[in-house]
């Protein structure tokens, strides 16, 4: 490996979650065809997949903190996923 490359990883490992996750899907975005190895792609591939679920995660936690969805409780949750069971045919 060389230097440069070494130096991109250290300043990689600095970098807060978030910024690593932003990273990451740029150049994923980026550069498509330089990460097209199969060995690599399916680890890049879970890799993405996690990091935008992470993402998505976040974006809706603060949907939550800012009051813009309002969370289930767990016997409204049991109540529509007895309804929606009924509703297709499925024994609980």
């Amino acid at each position: 490996m060389n230097a440069t490359v070494e130096h991109i990883r250290n300043q990689i490992d600095r970098l807060a979650p978030d910024e690593a996750r932003e990273l990451l899907l740029d150049l994923q975005r980026r550069f498509p065809s330089r990460l097209d190895s199969t060995d690599a792609s399916s680890a890049i591939d879970d890799t993405s997949a996690e990091a935008e679920w992470d993402v998505e995660i976040e974006a809706r936690l603060k949907e939550v903190e800012q009051g813009k969805v309002q969370l289930l409780t767990p016997e409204e949750s049991e109540r529509q996923t007895d309804r929606l069971f009924k509703l297709l045919g499925i024994a609980r």
